[in-house]
């Protein structure tokens, strides 16, 4: 008999829909590679009627995603519906029923994925989740399979598509944050609501997943410090060309001595010779360091139908593969080890900030005052004559703790001779 592997799919928007495209496009390639033909069985989605990125059959389609998860006949489940809730009820559903699962569903694994692992080994199965983190580039894959022999000592990735081709767009025209979101949103770049892009919280999501599998370790996604690129403005993005540096958001995984983790998620004045400068509009990329490659970097399209769908499929030929070899994938691995998270006010930088003040005597010795009270020292500062009695002030600090500039910041605000701070941003990797 024919050997088959049947899959459920949960979800046809945009990924699931590149799924069944690929699924069907592609089934006689797949078969040959995975070395057993693999079945689209059921798409579970909310709206029969619906029009979808590519058309499923009808005798394919139905509403009742517990009945899939419950059917004795399907070997494989892949979610794509996205969120928490019913992701997670699903998920566990699945694995508790014996089924392989496999997901692009980032905030659902950063939530919940070491209790997923464990209910997949509890039950003889395994979760997959290359999708989740950086759409078709095989960053999962490569730090469990093609690093796995090194000590990883930090990862620094630019992880969204929306928040870099807006800044991006912003570099290369000069335009202002706002008129390039409303622009990405209606080329379909952004969501409606971005705000989980552009707050950072979808880059945090996938920060907590890289770094649980590059530190061995479980990481809460609210452990993590991230912001958002709203306070970024096209002044920003004009000084930091001019000082030789380009604004990306990024995220940073960093080893320290002490078996603690460094994970952190924000905009940074990078120098423009850095391989993560080029990364531009909605590509992604994933730079690595180790104890034995040195510096790698992964670099492709970081969202989209097809991209995240072949990653999604590549996770289900996987299993196929495996199967058929009558052996368990390693990932169902949970020896973790426990390591904490570096308070932000811990972490050290250079720091970049902005000022509106008024041009008279002794403003830039009071700010350097509040500066050195704190503990910060100065490395730069440009003072700009603006309209009328104010003047613009651009200061880079030398190396310091994130809590003595908060420090400065604060007394600096405090100032009446300072009207506005309008923007701190962190400067190198």
């Amino acid at each position: 008999m024919e050997d088959v592997i049947k899959v459920g799919l949960i979800g046809c928007g945009n990924v699931g829909g590149g799924v069944v495209k690929i699924l069907l496009e592609n089934a006689e390639n797949i078969a040959l590679r995975a070395g057993c033909r693999i079945e689209l069985a059921k798409v579970v989605v909310r709206n029969m009627d619906k029009q979808r990125p590519y058309e499923v059959a009808g005798y394919l389609l139905g509403t009742d995603a517990l009945a899939l998860v419950n059917d004795p006949s399907i070997d494989v489940i892949v979610e794509t519906i996205g969120g928490e809730n019913p992701a997670r009820e699903l998920i566990m559903t699945a694995l508790r029923n014996g089924k392989h699962v496999v997901t692009a569903n980032k905030e659902v694994i950063a939530k919940h994925g070491s209790e997923f692992l464990q209910i997949a080994r509890e039950h003889g199965v395994n979760l997959y989740y290359e999708a989740a983190v950086a759409g078709g580039i095989p960053i999962i894959h490569g730090l469990k399979n093609s690093l796995a022999a090194n000590n990883i000592s930090k990862i620094v990735g630019i992880m969204n598509g929306t928040t870099n081709y807006i800044l991006t767009k912003m570099y290369q025209e000069g335009a202002e944050f706002a008129t390039v979101l409303a622009e990405a949103q209606k080329l379909g770049f952004a969501e409606a609501d971005p705000s989980d892009d552009i707050e950072g919280d979808d880059v945090a999501y996938k920060l907590s997943i890289l770094a649980g599998i590059a530190f061995n370790s479980s990481f809460k996604y609210e452990d993590i410090y991230f912001e958002g690129i709203e306070g970024i403005s096209a002044r920003e993005i004009e000084v930091a060309r001019k000082l030789g540096f380009v604004i990306k958001l990024v995220a940073i995984g960093q080893a320290h001595a002490d078996g603690r983790v460094e994970l952190r998620v924000h905009p940074v004045m990078m120098d423009e010779w850095h391989p993560l400068a080029g990364v531009n509009n909605v590509f992604n990329a994933v730079f690595i360091e180790g104890s034995y490659v040195g510096q790698t970097m992964f670099y492709g399209p970081g969202a989209g139908m097809c991209p995240t769908a072949s990653a999604v499929v590549g996770d289900v030929m996987d299993i196929a593969m495996h199967r058929k070899l009558g052996v368990s994938h390693p990932s169902i691995h949970t020896n973790f080890q426990k390591k904490e998270v570096v308070p932000i006010g811990e972490i050290q930088s250079e720091y970049y900030f902005r000022l509106s003040v008024t041009d008279k005597p002794g403003v830039l010795a009071a700010i350097a005052h509040a500066c050195g009270e704190a503990m910060v020292s100065i490395k730069s500062v440009e003072q700009k004559q603006s309209k009328g009695e104010a003047a613009e002030v651009i200061i880079i600090t030398h190396t310091v703790r994130e809590s003595a500039m908060q420090k400065a910041l604060a007394a600096i605000r405090k100032l009446d001779t300072v009207s506005a701070v309008h923007a701190l941003i962190r400067v190198g990797l």
